[in-house]
């Protein structure tokens, strides 16, 4: 009896899923802006915390960003993404500015951002692609900004390899994983300089409609910073840093 009600359920199952048409094209359109309001989150680990006053994490409202993205969904189609998480930050900051709150809001904690005038971008090809399914295979570039203490890494350029996979769920509804491990290849100068590879890795769940409309969660995971208290020559290893993106917005056509 339950397998048969299991078959039914199966059957069921298949028959809704060739109910309708599955395709990324129809579903990507030729929107290339997004513009959305984020929510962030940063959190930092480390025993530095406790000795300097550092608070553990800090969330808060961006208010608006932007980017540019480009999908298809043919066999060795080509991908490309161009954002930062700058803007958003910059309305937090000035928010804290006016409000007096800007020190206590970013001075007590490990600060995880990246620079507007040199963006991320991420560039790729279908190495698998079909109306309902895409699988992407390319690279993720950044530039990181941190913000701890005077001696910590303030800016870096990364780089990695970047792999997504898409698929349509229904006629209007379809999702993304994407997961991106980076290494830095250029850091910049100073006493502060005291690890300049960290490791890094940057995934991302996407939710995303017919219509623009889009929901994503992006995660961002640094680890491996070092840093010192010059008060007491003490040295803080393998810091940990932690940053979480829900983007709710929609894609357009200019």
């Amino acid at each position: 009896m339950n397998i048969k009600k299991n078959f039914i359920l199966i059957a069921l199952l298949l028959i809704s899923s060739l109910s309708f048409s599955q395709d990324l094209d129809d579903i990507y359109g030729t929107r290339m802006f997004e513009i959305y309001t984020p929510f962030s989150g940063i959190s930092s680990k480390t025993t530095l915390n406790d000795s300097l006053g550092y608070n553990p994490k800090m969330n808060y409202w961006g208010v608006i960003d932007l980017a540019t993205r480009v999908s298809k969904s043919k066999q060795w189609g080509i991908s490309f993404y161009c954002g930062e998480r700058q803007l958003s930050d910059m309305f937090f900051l000035l928010k804290g500015i006016i409000f007096k709150s800007a020190k206590k809001d970013f001075g007590n904690i490990y600060y995880l951002s990246d620079f507007g005038l040199l963006p991320n971008f991420k560039f790729g090809l279908n190495v698998y692609g079909s109306d309902a399914t895409v699988v992407n295979l390319g690279f993720n570039h950044s530039y990181y900004i941190i913000n701890g203490s005077s001696t910590i890494k303030n800016d870096m350029l990364c780089i990695g390899p970047d792999i997504y996979i898409d698929r349509a769920i229904t006629d209007f509804l379809a999702i993304r994983l994407e997961t991106s491990p980076m290494f830095s290849y250029a850091t910049g100068k100073g006493k502060n300089n005291i690890n300049p590879h960290p490791v890094i890795w940057e995934h991302q769940i996407q939710v995303f409609t017919k219509w623009g409309l889009f929901a994503e969660l992006n995660m961002l995971r640094f680890s491996k910073l070092n840093d010192i208290n010059w008060s007491t020559q003490e040295t803080f290893n393998n810091i940990k840093i932690r940053r979480y993106d829900l983007k709710l917005g929609i894609r357009v056509s200019l």
